[in-house]
């Protein structure tokens, strides 16, 4: 019962009001307890998942040197935190001791588009793009689809979020965490939190772990077939004036056998949306704890510049 699984099989056959609410009566126990659920029924063909699978392992084979041409920190990368990022890095999340991961990162944000970022050559990894773009376009549809159920789980109209997420920021990385035996060197990603308003994750195998709060321990996530795994990041749990949980969480490597793939998908509002305390988040005896603000207003960039 720790991340618990959500069928939204009926509500997408249905579009009846009672399975809408029936579904965000389950999101609103998950994302109050443990801030984590597991996501069926949601429409995502299986072979899409695989083509995703396969693209990120098509390139995470290639020549290091190649891989490292595609490097995100050059200084000449006229668009910022996309294209490779390599094993024992110290970013995403920023902490002391390296995430032993290596991952491949697009995003679309303020003025970048997914034409704006960084490729590798077709003639290195064929089908390689089509495929990102291709799943990356799919699981933004389940995003935008998942909106109402956020809103009618934190008791707003089902349309409540629509204009803050009419052109939507979302950053993906293609994640390979490879073996490692030595348990002090297991750390795929230490402990953080997710940023965005919600995560739409995908993995191949076992190894993410979550904090559960409301009981005081750590649970390792189950797999579930053809299943994605969703968070609430620290941008709904301050949109939500707390009430919803941005749970801490990390990711072991596997100790031996094949690398462990997993696709994150970071979901955001619009770069220039300024995120008021939700009315059904504040009232007499609960103020609102955190000002208003946009990404935009968050990163010192004042609209118009």
């Amino acid at each position: 019962g720790d991340v618990p699984v959500i069928d939204l099989a009926g509500m997408f056959a249905t579009e009846d009001p009672d399975a809408l609410e029936a579904v965000a009566a389950a999101v609103r126990d998950a994302c109050s307890a443990s801030g984590f659920f597991s996501l069926v029924g949601h429409g995502v063909p299986e072979s899409l998942l695989r083509d995703a699978f396969e693209a990120a392992r098509s390139f995470h084979g290639l020549p290091m040197p190649v891989k490292e041409s595609l490097s995100m920190d050059r200084a000449d990368r006229l668009v910022k935190g996309v294209g490779y990022l390599p094993y024992a890095n110290y970013k995403l999340p920023a902490r002391d001791q390296s995430n032993l991961n290596e991952s491949f990162i697009i995003k679309r944000n303020h003025g970048i588009s997914l034409e704006d970022n960084l490729w590798p050559e077709e003639s290195l990894v064929p089908g390689f793009r089509a495929a990102v773009t291709h799943y990356a376009e799919r699981i933004e549809d389940l995003a935008r689809r998942l909106l109402p159920v956020f809103a009618s789980a934190l008791d707003l109209e089902p349309d409540y979020f629509e204009e803050g997420f009419a052109t939507p920021m979302f950053r993906m990385r293609l994640t390979r965490y490879r073996p490692a035996p030595d348990p002090e060197e297991r750390y795929g990603i230490g402990p953080h939190v997710d940023t965005s308003f919600f995560t739409i994750l995908a993995q191949d195998s076992p190894g993410l772990v979550i904090f559960n709060e409301s009981r005081q321990c750590w649970v390792r996530v189950p797999m579930v077939d053809n299943a994605f795994v969703v968070d609430s990041g620290e941008l709904l749990k301050q949109w939500s004036n707390d009430r919803f949980r941005s749970a801490k969480h990390f990711v072991r490597n596997p100790a031996e056998g094949p690398s462990r793939h997993s696709i994150p998908f970071f979901f955001n509002a619009r770069p220039d949306y300024v995120m008021h305390c939700l009315p059904s988040c504040h009232g007499p005896g609960n103020p609102p704890k955190y000002p208003p603000i946009s990404y935009l207003q968050s990163q010192g960039i004042v609209q118009g510049e």
